[in-house]
């Protein structure tokens, strides 16, 4: 019997059932993405610490990475529950009738749970493995941006041990997702549900300023993009949350990685500049002195203009520094790259290029990056999935709200620009507090380092924060637009369908 239904269901919503699937496969393959970036950069920091002969230990860095995999995790839970919820509202008036048939709450909970494990499971399992495929990919591009930095061997791979943990997270992921709008939904009175269909009611409140300033000044499109927004406020809240988290985690982490980057140039290249091109460092050796035919040798290499000893900001190191000048860049790679050759098995000497140390850091930062842009876009793409499945989840009753509007006189056009505005709105509301909150972060930041304000907003990343807001938009935008297409389809049944 249930088979039977569940190939009637998928047989006539193919649009519900496609949505679903997708956002499954989506969830979890972020979900994959998640544990096999946190798997792989575990097994990294264990590698790394054994390398220095150092014991594990918990840091300020492994906390927040936990505590960003669980908020990812617990996101892509939320984002599931959504579209579940919005796929099975969307059918209680089928679940009143089989109520009224004698169905009691503990039959339609198991077909509810059954009916979504089984368009979501396999899309799930899939989308892990994909996932996976894909940290591999980000970690392996990260690492070979930052491998001129490393002095161990990286460790890459999966074990099929956490590929199946992957599956069964996601599969539990779909599961509890289900389950939390099955317990609403199997509860739900005959009469209610009959009657009230899935209308979503919003408690009624005193509208705030915000909404009457778009109701006089920006026309009865936004007005009425506000007044939607509102009546479906809960079901949005996940969207909201994620692109909220999205934009500040990109806009904070990309503000503190230029941070970083000016201070490295305030406290190291620009400090060092003119001081020393290339360096050569002795641990402990400040007690022992200076090597006079180390000295000799180096004036005597070609390129070489001076050579210095000390540094001021280190005299408390004990180590000992040969500050070597040349004329070139040319000269500058021949001499690291013949004192390199010398010391290569000395372990207590160190050989410094400040050019090839300015190339190491920039690709170290171009990692940290795409580290950055790679975690904004899943916690981006959680509110964004959500809002693809409100948008094209709640086709019926988007298309009774437009009908009573056609009928009120409302044209298509500005129904199509009541679409609009919702999607903007979606993306500006998120953006300002995430602005906001980003203001008193950044500037307790930049009184805390030596960058000053100048300096700061002059290579602030504007550039790249506006371009991944337009991209938040421009997929909101699209899954209204593709929501708008199917409420407007068959326009001269629109007007007289009221019920």
């Amino acid at each position: 019997m249930l088979r039977d239904y569940l190939e009637s269901y998928i047989r006539h919503n193919r649009t519900s059932v496609a949505l679903l699937a997708a956002i499954s496969f989506v969830a979890s393959a972020m979900l994959g993405l998640v544990v096999g970036v946190a798997h792989m950069l575990v097994v990294d920091y264990l590698a790394r610490m054994a390398y220095l002969g150092e014991a594990p230990s918990v840091t300020g860095s492994t906390i927040a990475f936990a505590s960003v995999t669980a908020i990812s995790a617990l996101a892509l839970v939320l984002m599931l529950k959504s579209a579940f919820g919005v796929a099975m509202s969307a059918r209680i008036r089928q679940l009143g009738i089989l109520k009224s048939i004698g169905a009691n709450d503990g039959q339609v909970k198991r077909l509810l749970l059954a009916e979504g494990c089984a368009l979501s499971l396999p899309a799930a399992c899939l989308g892990v493995l994909v996932g996976m495929g894909l940290s591999l990919a980000v970690v392996a591009v990260v690492l070979a941006l930052t491998a001129d930095s490393r002095v161990y061997e990286p460790v890459i791979g999966l074990s099929p041990s956490v590929v199946l943990v992957g599956v069964l997270a996601a599969a539990a992921t779909v599961m509890l997702s289900a389950l939390l709008p099955v317990r609403r939904l199997g509860r739900i009175s005959v009469i209610r549900a009959m009657s009230e269909g899935d209308n979503e009611y919003a408690p009624k409140r005193r509208p705030g300023p915000l909404f009457r300033v778009l109701t006089t000044r920006l026309g009865i499109e936004v007005s009425l993009a506000v007044q939607s927004l509102r009546s479906r406020r809960r079901t949005m809240r996940t969207a909201n949350v994620s692109i909220a988290l999205a934009i500040l985690a990109f806009v904070t982490l990309i503000n503190f990685e230029t941070l970083s980057h000016l201070s490295t140039q305030v406290t190291y290249f620009e400090r060092y500049d003119g001081v020393w091109d290339v360096r050569v460092t002795v641990d402990s050796g400040a007690a022992a002195g200076a090597d006079e035919s180390l000295i000799d040798g180096l004036l005597a290499m070609d390129g070489v203009s001076s050579v210095t000893l000390g540094d001021e900001y280190k005299a408390e190191s004990g180590d000992l520094f040969y500050n070597v000048l040349v004329d070139s860049p040319a000269a500058e790679a021949d001499v690291a790259r013949a004192l390199e050759e010398r010391f290569s098995s000395d372990e207590s000497v160190e050989v410094l290029s400040l050019t090839e140390e300015a190339e190491r850091d920039a690709r170290s930062r171009a990692g940290l990056r795409l580290f950055v842009d790679v975690f904004a876009g899943v916690l981006a793409c959680i509110g964004i999935s959500d809002v693809f499945s409100s948008a094209l989840g709640r086709i019926p009753e988007r298309r009774r709200e437009v009908s009573q509007l056609l009928a009120a006189g409302i044209t298509r056009k500005q129904v199509r620009r009541m679409f609009a505005s919702e999607a903007t709105l979606i993306v500006t509301k998120p953006l300002a507090w995430a602005a906001a909150l980003n203001v008193v972060v950044t500037v307790f930041a930049v009184e805390a380092s030596p960058v000053t304000w100048e300096a700061f907003l002059a290579n602030m990343p504007t550039a790249h924060v506006v371009v991944f807001a337009a991209a938040c938009w421009m997929l909101v935008l699209l899954a209204y637009r593709l929501g708008e297409r199917q409420v407007l389809r068959n326009g001269s049944a629109l007007v007289v369908n009221m019920t």
